[in-house]
């Protein structure tokens, strides 16, 4: 009877004690704060999150508003950490802008895996490269593009990683893919990359940047030539 009645008490503690974090002011959201964010405005991810300054720290549900904020395109990952009593951190890394697709007079902005960020009626950032070559009928954003050729896929998410690895990524004017066996880079200054096939492209990106820079340091321009068999050579215009 006794451990019944003990139990009982602890039970009704409990509830007290659950009221009150649930009800008290002391825990009444009070700063909320924003972290990584570039692309996208601290306004936007707070709206998203339907976190609200005032509302209990302990009654928010962190896996609904993380799920919320994921409805943005330019939100790779998401961590919401509760800072007792009254403070709450949103912790985002962003995707980036590594390309643009050309469709119909605007650019798809997608990132290093083929994801569509946004579309704009023209080029947000003249330094990164536009992608020419891929042949698609519809597309969505928040969604990889979808290509005819998968292959074309592939190689173009895979050579945007190398660049991109080899700081070669505000170098590249143009990225065609055209012709998968000969994939063509046009480099700013008036340099150019037949590239050949998309084996070894970890090799051949690395080898261009370093041709890139010898050249550049000459003030030449010419042709990078990697699409036949044997060591690349650079051809003077």
């Amino acid at each position: 009877m006794r451990g019944r009645f003990k139990y009982v008490v602890l039970l009704f503690i409990i509830c007290i004690f659950t009221a009150f974090f649930l009800s008290s002011s002391f825990f009444q959201i009070k700063f909320i704060a924003v972290n990584g964010v570039n692309s996208v405005t601290r306004e936007e991810i707070i709206k998203l999150s339907s976190i609200y300054y005032g509302e209990n720290i302990f009654r928010i549900n962190k896996k609904n508003s993380m799920k919320s904020i994921f409805q943005n395109p330019y939100v790779r990952m998401i961590k919401i950490k509760r800072g007792i009593p009254n403070r709450v951190a949103i912790d985002i890394i962003e995707r980036e802008i590594m390309a643009y697709v050309p469709y119909v007079g605007s650019y798809l902005n997608i990132d290093e895996e083929g994801m569509i960020l946004e579309i704009n009626p023209a080029i947000k950032r003249p330094d990164l490269p536009v992608v020419k070559g891929l042949k698609f009928e519809t597309f969505k954003v928040g969604e990889c593009l979808s290509i005819e050729n998968k292959d074309q896929f592939s190689t173009i998410t895979m050579l945007i990683k190398e660049i991109k690895n080899a700081g070669m990524i505000n170098l590249i004017s143009e990225i065609d893919v055209s012709d998968l066996t000969n994939i063509r880079l046009k480099i700013k200054e008036g340099i150019k990359a037949n590239l050949g096939g998309a084996d070894n492209m970890n090799y051949k990106v690395n080898f261009a940047k370093s041709i890139v820079e010898d050249v550049k340091k000459q003030g030449l321009k010419g042709t990078i030539e990697m699409s036949h068999t044997g060591n690349p050579v650079f051809k003077p215009e």
